[in-house]
């Protein structure tokens, strides 16, 4: 199951109901969304957390800042100790970042160490490079919430029975690199964004390796496509 997309479900019908009881003069919808929303960044990194991510201290900087916000919003904290946390919250996400650019650099061919027939990544306010060379490639899972993710599938050899990548961008992009002999077919849902086959290849043989590719963007894109 896609978390972060039930995630971003549930989170719009919430929306929709507070609005619906506010115009029932039940609640103030104003109001919950305020005291409530940094429930969300919660969320969002504890499913990054559940994808065992390379690095850990990203999704748990995520928590920690939507717990520090969520204490905030609800007068747990006064507005003096915010003064100081979001400064320090900047400083934090700027150290992860040039901790992992030094570590990792800006582009990781998967090999020892990273399964490279399954790939999962989950960038939020980065960038994410990712190539396999897999001889056997079954999927991946791709997220980019305010940041970018692409993945290079060039030199990759798909599974048997093809495969399939779930692509998700939420004010970010995801792009997708393959082969030019790939069979891919789109399932896309823009809300907001754009979801773009650049590869489409209708003179393809019918037994042409078979890619299937699930994207949902909003207010981001998700591009398949050829070349960098």
């Amino acid at each position: 199951m896609r978390w972060d997309r039930v995630v971003m479900g549930a989170t719009l019908i919430a929306i929709g109901i507070l609005f619906l009881l506010d115009r029932a003069d039940v609640l103030d919808a104003g109001q919950v969304i305020g005291d409530w929303w940094p429930a969300v960044i919660v969320a969002f990194g504890l499913v990054t957390l559940a994808e065992r991510p390379v690095s850990l201290l990203g999704p748990v900087l995520l928590v920690a800042v939507g717990v520090l916000l969520l204490l905030v919003t609800n007068d747990v904290l006064d507005t003096s100790a915010w003064n100081v946390i979001w400064p320090s919250a900047l400083i934090a996400f700027g150290l992860t970042v040039l901790v992992r650019n030094s570590r990792r650099g800006d582009h990781l061919v998967l090999g020892e160490g990273h399964d490279q027939d399954l790939v999962r990544t989950t960038a939020f306010m980065s960038g994410s490079e990712l190539a396999t060379q897999s001889n056997a490639f079954r999927g991946a899972v791709l997220t980019a919430i305010m940041g970018g993710v692409e993945l290079d599938l060039r030199h990759a050899t798909l599974a048997q029975d093809g495969a399939e990548v779930d692509a998700t961008a939420i004010m970010g992009g995801v792009d997708l690199i393959i082969p030019r002999d790939w069979r891919v077919t789109v399932r896309g849902t823009p809300i907001l964004g754009g979801v773009s086959n650049l590869a489409e290849g209708s003179s393809l043989p019918d037994d042409a390796p078979r890619l299937r590719v699930d994207a949902l963007a909003i207010l981001g894109g998700v591009e398949i496509k050829h070349d960098k």
